[in-house]
């Protein structure tokens, strides 16, 4: 899946809430205004309008509009994209559901026809996008942080939902998880070359972080100890089951073992995607605090610059009574 930052996500995501309609249009108002201006004046305006919201009596909505995150440059520039084409967010939706259905199908060739769509595809959105947010030269940091979004808007419905409100406030970045990598199975072939698998066997369609932690049923035993047959000679019946039941119990053993690290793998996951969460709200909270010390450095150098222009025209002023003075002392006449 892809790695973002929702709009308004410090708990719950700001648009779940249902204050009213009146609340709910403000809110969806402010976002859009805020989500279109420039990053810069994203904090301000932010501000101003949950104030205004409070100022009417809407506590609710002030609320919500002061939970909302202020996007990267990267995701201000794909939600222009989004605002300013709304057929970008059906473009690449549409090639997401098609890729999906071929995934699902084990469409092989379908799949690589796709995916090589894909490219062509993103490269073009993501020189719209630039040029829909005025950024004429943009560094090639940008430009991939724009690209890797878009890619991540097919993989993930998530970052799509959020691509198509046009309020994306973090770079995505697509992991390989979600569809089965654009054309490759879990483990790297191609889904129409992939081996056929046993009548009733779950099939393999999409990547995961970690396997499942579900415990698969023992694999049948293999072709030699199932072909075995009981002649004069050899080992008796008995001797066999034995045999027989020694070897599922080895091999629902391995399947024990597999589960067992399938869990932990899945649990580490877990753990991983809890300690990445709490360090992004540490960082955003940290990112509302320097935010306000800039402004408040602002104001206080703004009040310096104007006590330093009155101190200036104090000085002005008292050096210009200075000469006045000199010149009406140099009129009188002297002491005899």
């Amino acid at each position: 899946m892809a790695k973002r930052g929702p709009a308004g996500r410090d708990g719950d995501e700001p648009r779940d809430a249902n204050p009213g309609p009146a609340g709910g249009d403000r809110v969806t108002a402010a976002a859009d205004e805020l989500y279109s201006a420039d990053p810069a004046e994203f904090t301000e305006r932010r501000k101003a309008l949950g104030d205004a919201a409070r100022a009417a009596g809407d506590t609710a909505a002030a609320k919500r509009i002061a939970a909302l995150r202020k996007p990267t440059r990267a995701a201000w520039v794909v939600n222009q994209l989004a605002r300013a084409d709304p057929g970008a967010s059906d473009r690449l939706a549409g090639l997401a559901a098609a890729l999906r259905e071929a995934e699902q199908a084990k469409d092989g060739p379908r799949l690589r026809e796709l995916s090589a769509v894909r490219g062509p595809l993103v490269d073009s959105l993501t020189a719209q996008a630039l040029a829909a947010a005025g950024v004429a030269d943009p560094p090639s940091g940008l430009r991939e942080e724009v690209t890797e979004t878009l890619t991540s808007v097919i993989a993930d419905p998530e970052v799509a939902a959020e691509f198509a409100a046009g309020t994306l406030t973090r770079a995505a970045q697509w992991a390989g998880f979600g569809l089965a990598s654009f054309g490759e199975t879990p483990f790297g072939t191609a889904l129409g070359d992939a081996p056929a698998t046993d009548e009733g066997a779950p099939a393999r369609r999409h990547l995961r972080a970690v396997p499942s932690p579900e415990v698969s049923a023992p694999a049948p035993a293999p072709a030699r100890a199932r072909s075995r047959r009981a002649v004069p000679g050899q080992a008796s019946e008995e001797e066999q089951a034995r045999r027989a039941r020694a070897e599922e119990q080895r091999l629902a053993e391995e399947a024990a073992q597999r589960a067992a690290q399938r869990r932990q793998a899945f649990q580490d996951a877990e753990r991983t995607v809890a300690s990445t969460a709490a360090a992004a709200a540490e960082s955003g909270a940290a990112e509302d605090q320097l935010e306000a010390e800039v402004r408040d450095l602002e104001q206080r150098l703004t009040q310096a610059r104007e006590d330093l222009a009155a101190a200036r025209m104090r000085a002005r002023r008292a050096e210009s009574a200075e000469r006045r003075a000199r010149q009406a002392l140099d009129r009188l006449p002297g002491p005899e």
